[in-house]
């Protein structure tokens, strides 16, 4: 194992003591160290994206599927029998981890047949910070746009 330099983060003795017993619970094996850590990357990931966006404005890239666009950088997760896979938007494709182009069916079918992606599939955009089921994204999608067709159609 490489030597990995590290810097302390003081947090108050009853939130790490609260920490540890809780992962001691649900996650056994799991260091306070190594699960701040993680959550720390996630969460500047998350604002990297969030401030890229602010700055940038959204892509024009991306994938469309059907009546939702995923924006470049947008990213995917499916499970099967408790293994998460991720894939990520890149230009105007959908990237595997190991960098297999994929549709959406393809990505929630690569371990089994026969699920609808629209289910299986969940979705967080960039500059987001929580993932949508891809079923509730093009639901709220087509309710948007219903919704708009009769201000529309009012005025």
């Amino acid at each position: 194992m490489a030597y990995e330099a590290k810097q302390p983060i003081y947090l108050p003795l009853t939130d790490f003591m609260n920490l540890e017993f809780h992962l001691m619970d649900t996650r056994p094996g799991v260091k306070p160290d190594a699960f701040v850590t993680e959550l720390v990357q996630r969460w500047l990931a998350v604002e990297m994206d969030r401030l890229a966006t602010l700055r940038n404005g959204r892509s024009t890239r991306g994938f469309q599927w059907k009546n939702v666009f995923l924006p470049d950088g947008s990213k995917l997760r499916t499970s099967y029998r408790n293994t998460h896979e991720f894939a990520k938007v890149v230009g105007d494709r959908i990237l595997s981890e190991t960098g297999e182009s994929l549709t959406p069916s393809l990505f929630a079918n690569r371990h089994t047949t026969g699920r609808n992606a629209w289910r299986f599939v969940w979705l967080r955009f960039p500059g987001d910070d929580h993932w949508i089921r891809a079923a509730d994204c093009r639901t709220r999608l087509a309710t948007r746009q219903i919704h708009s067709a009769k201000l529309d159609a009012n005025h």
